[in-house]
């Protein structure tokens, strides 16, 4: 599955630009990815009942839940799995490319 990902990134984008601040890029696209995973992952669980995980249920429960499903987003962000933050680090590199391109 690696191989076919990276040979649709190389058709897409044969070389990514040079981005000012690699590492504000890959900060900025993890987060990004992480946030979105952690939105998706509560419309997913959004119709589920309480879990006796957290004492069964209770006022406590939703917010404790919140919480686990962003951590969830920040540990599927970080091992790079979905590819999302990969996208989003190499459109912030063509938008720098492109302002780069444009006459002052």
């Amino acid at each position: 599955m690696d191989t076919a990902a990276a040979t649709l990134r190389s058709s897409v984008a044969p070389s990514t630009p040079a981005v000012p601040n690699p590492a504000a890029a890959d900060k900025a696209a993890k987060e990004f990815e992480a946030m979105l995973v952690g939105q998706l992952m509560e419309s997913m669980f959004a119709g589920m009942r309480e879990s006796p995980l957290f004492g069964g249920g209770g006022p406590a429960e939703k917010p404790w839940r919140s919480m686990m499903l962003q951590e969830y987003g920040k540990a599927i962000a970080e091992s790079g799995t979905l590819g999302i933050g990969r996208m989003v680090h190499d459109e912030i590199a063509r938008l720098y490319a492109a302002q780069a391109e444009q006459p002052s």
